[in-house]
This record gives structure tokens, C-alpha cells and sequence, in this order.
């Protein structure tokens, strides 16, 4: 039997005992059995975060999979391969995403232990791993973070999450905590605001207990502080954290710090703060797509006890685009609505109840207001946007342009027609089916326009 075959069987195995598809697809799909030599399989993989995740959570099953295959017991290591690096990760489904998976295993006591370990940490006992969802725009984020969890103090350190509100950058940071304290509940573990941090400084201060602050902050294993931009107010804290910061790294402990902005975009902070917070990794958190956000819609359906139809979820999904929490509000709000009628919405009602159906769109955001944005965003006047000149960016502009008004706000076509100076209701017919078929094949174009979208409908213009 050759590598190949030998892995293939191996693999087919441990996909039956692991009962997850998307675990599966993560972390064991893009991976080879590259050689065997003597009593050790040597097992290629894509990067660094694929072994030390391997390695800390399958390496039993790995190694007694492998050996039952082979014939004789066998002790299993990882390499880089470098014929997978720029290999693209298997696409997971929603419904592979969210498929339940344990949270924590432990025997009788030892979870009632473990929530009081996390409350006196400061963390939230719904933030784990577990149920942490993974798409494009998190997935470095979640590869740092499981790195960190692993190899907590060596492998990034700080580690700089930042991103827009309500995006699961807290989270992500807790749920490192969370594996840290699952792993070794005797680890000395603290999630904390700048702001808190800046509190029991005061009250040290004031109280003359100095040095009982510093031994509580410079002797924890892992330090976790949220909204680390609002740092840049106060200069003495400053001082301060930086000073714990230098303990706490010279000891090997692990540093994550939570922002709304990138290190370089913090105004207010000393320079030799900033290098420390580049000093590690930073990784950027932005907003779900559709796939990531319908997964995220899901699985807080399971875990609140929601059950809506399918096509429910997916409008959320469509429409209800800035972040997570704004997802959870508008799922919570559709249930209550549900349960207080006896049959099912209709879309148009779920619509009505979120703010996303014609009418309101159009008392919020007015037809001029609309045309402001497309003009600008393809750099022409509303006056061209308008007018009959027909050079080929001032006719794309203007299908985007009767585009949006027809998909997103519901104007007749000869309303669209109206609004755009055009004699001919079928050039709007036209306008929109040519934009429809750009926007199915051409990617960087809807990216383009979703955010054209996005800005029409928060804007102020």
C-alpha cells in the first residue's frame, strides 16, 4: 500500500470518528502523509496553526488511526509542505459550520468550577472556540488565536485584535481564555477594559496599594484588555501599562489587546507603546459575507431556542449586513413578533418589522441623497449622472445608479425612468438586467457595489 492510499483510508477513518464535517475540512482535509521512516509517519500541512492545532487537540486519534492502518504502532510528526501553502482551504458550508459541537467536556462538579474560574477571570461563558464562527473575514484572526492558545506567551505576543463593533473580536479573545483555563484552571487569567485597568490603578493609588495592583496585573499568565484605543486619554496609565506590558512579556506571558483601530491609527500614544503593540501579530476582524452570516444567524437560533424558517434566516442574512450583534437583535426581534401571531411571517412582514422593506427605505433615504452617492462614488456630477452625455463611465454609473433604485427601493420602472432623466422605461429594463448578470460574474464589482449599498444606507448625504 503506498502513502497516498494509506492516508486516504487513514483520513476516511477519522472523518467518521470525528463526526464534523467542517472540523474535518479545516484542519485535516488539506493535509498528506509525506513518508514513514521506521516507527514515525511524518504528516505534510499547510502552516504552523494547522500542526499545533493537530497536535494539541487530535494527535491521540491521529496516531492510533494511522497505526491501525499500517499494521504496527506508529509516533506521528508535522511539517510545512510546501505543495500545500498556496493550496485555497476548502469551502465550508453554513450548515457544516454550525454543526453543534461540545463546548466542554467534564465530569460531574468540574463545570460548575470552571464557570466560577471564568467569572473571576472576568470572561463570558458563551465565548469559546466551539461556537465561534469562521469565514473570510476572521479567518487569520482565529488561526492567531488558536496559535495563541496553544503556545500561549511564544508564538504572538501581544496579539492586536482590532476591527469594527460588534464583530467578535471579544470573542475571539476570550475564547483563547476560556481554552487556557480548560487546559490549566490554575492559570492566572484576566480579561479587563482599558478603562477598568485605569480604575484599579486610581484606586491603588488612592488606597496606597500600589504594589498589590502591580502584583495582581504583572503576574498573570494571560492578560486580555478591551478597547485599548481609549489608552491614548490618560498618560500616566500609559506609564503604567507600559511598564506591565515589559514584565509581562520579558516573563513569556501572553498579551491580547482588543481596538477599534489598527495600532498606527491610535492618536494619543507614546511611540514606544505603539512598537510594542506592532510587535507582535495584528490582525484585522471585518464584516461577514452573506455564507458567514447566515452560519452566525443559525447557530444563535440553536443556542437561543429560536426555530424560523429558512427563508427568514437567509433575508437577515441578506439585509442586516453591519455586524454580529445587530444579527442577534434582529433574529431576537423577528422571534418575538413570531410568537406573538399565530401563522408565519411573510418576508414583507419581516421586512416591515426590521426597517428593510420599500417604504421605510424610502422615507430614510431620499432619491437625490442616492444619486449623490453613485456620482461620487464613480467620481462624475449628478448632473452628468442625469444628462445625456452616454461615455462608457457615465452609462455604467448610470445602470448602477437604476439599478439600486429599482432592486433596492422598489421604484417603477418608469418611476426610475423619471428620477433619471430617460424618455424610455425599457433603458431601465435594460440597465438593470445588465448589472444583475456583471454583478453574478464579476466579484471586485459586487464588492464595489455592496459597500455603494452600504454607504447609501447609513449615510447622512
Amino acid at each position: 500500500m503506498d502513502l497516498a492510499e494509506l492516508w486516504k483510508i487513514a483520513l476516511a477513518q477519522m472523518e467518521v470518528k470525528l463526526d464534523s464535517p467542517a472540523q474535518f475540512k479545516t484542519w485535516f482535509k488539506d493535509t498528506r502523509l509525506l513518508d514513514v521512516k521506521g516507527a514515525t509517519a511524518v504528516i505534510g500541512v499547510k502552516n504552523s496553526y494547522t500542526s499545533d492545532w493537530l497536535q494539541k487537540k487530535h494527535m491521540r486519534m491521529i496516531r492510533e488511526t494511522l497505526s491501525y492502518v499500517y499494521g504496527s504502532d506508529l509516533q506521528v510528526t508535522f511539517e510545512i509542505d510546501k505543495s500545500l501553502v498556496n493550496k485555497p482551504s476548502p469551502k465550508i458550508t453554513a450548515e457544516e459550520i454550525i454543526k453543534e459541537a461540545p463546548m466542554f467536556t467534564a465530569t460531574y462538579g468540574q463545570e460548575n468550577h470552571l464557570e466560577q474560574t471564568l467569572k473571576n477571570a472576568g470572561l463570558n461563558s458563551n465565548y469559546s472556540f466551539a461556537n465561534y464562527i469562521v469565514g473570510p473575514s476572521n479567518k487569520l484572526g482565529h488561526a492567531a488565536a488558536v496559535a495563541v492558545a496553544t503556545k500561549p506567551g511564544d508564538s504572538y505576543n501581544p496579539l492586536f485584535i482590532y476591527g469594527k463593533t460588534g464583530l467578535g473580536k471579544t470573542h475571539l479573545a476570550q475564547a483563547i481564555a476560556r481554552d487556557l483555563l480548560e487546559t490549566d484552571p490554575y492559570k492566572k487569567v484576566l480579561y479587563v477594559s482599558s478603562e477598568g485597568f485605569l480604575n484599579d490603578m486610581v484606586k491603588a493609588i488612592r488606597s496606597g496599594k500600589n504594589i498589590q495592583f502591580r502584583q495582581k496585573y504583572r503576574t498573570l499568565d494571560l492578560l486580555i484588555i478591551d478597547d485599548i484605543q481609549f489608552i491614548s486619554k490618560w498618560q500616566e496609565t500609559q506609564n503604567e501599562f507600559f511598564n506591565t506590558f515589559n514584565v509581562l512579556y520579558n516573563d513569556k506571558k501572553q498579551i491580547v489587546l482588543i481596538s477599534d483601530r489598527s495600532p498606527d491609527e491610535i492618536d494619543g500614544i507614546e511611540d514606544r507603546l505603539r512598537s510594542r503593540f506592532q510587535g507582535g501579530m495584528t490582525v484585522d476582524i471585518s464584516k461577514p459575507d452573506f455564507e458567514m452570516r447566515l452560519a452566525i444567524i443559525e447557530n444563535k437560533a440553536r443556542m437561543m431556542g429560536i426555530s424560523l424558517p429558512m427563508n427568514v434566516y437567509e433575508f437577515i442574512a441578506k439585509h442586516v449586513t453591519e455586524n454580529v450583534r445587530e444579527l442577534e437583535g434582529s433574529l431576537q426581534k423577528i422571534s418575538l413578533y413570531s410568537s406573538m401571531v399565530e401563522e408565519e411571517l411573510t418576508l414583507e412582514e419581516v421586512a416591515k418589522i426590521l426597517g428593510k422593506d420599500t417604504v421605510t427605505k424610502r422615507e430614510k433615504v431620499k432619491v437625490p441623497s442616492i444619486l449623490k452617492h453613485v456620482s461620487r462614488e464613480f467620481n462624475i456630477t449628478v448632473k452628468d449622472l442625469k444628462g445625456p452625455r452616454r461615455t462608457a463611465d457615465i452609462a455604467f454609473a448610470r445602470q448602477v445608479c437604476m439599478y439600486i433604485l429599482r432592486e433596492d427601493f422598489g421604484y417603477k420602472l418608469e418611476q426610475v425612468a423619471m428620477y433619471m432623466n430617460r424618455k424610455d422605461h425599457t433603458t431601465v429594463l435594460h440597465a438593470v438586467d445588465k448589472i444583475k448578470s456583471k454583478l453574478m460574474i464579476d466579484d471586485g464589482f459586487k464588492n464595489q457595489v455592496d459597500m455603494l449599498r452600504e454607504a447609501i444606507q447609513t449615510s447622512d448625504l
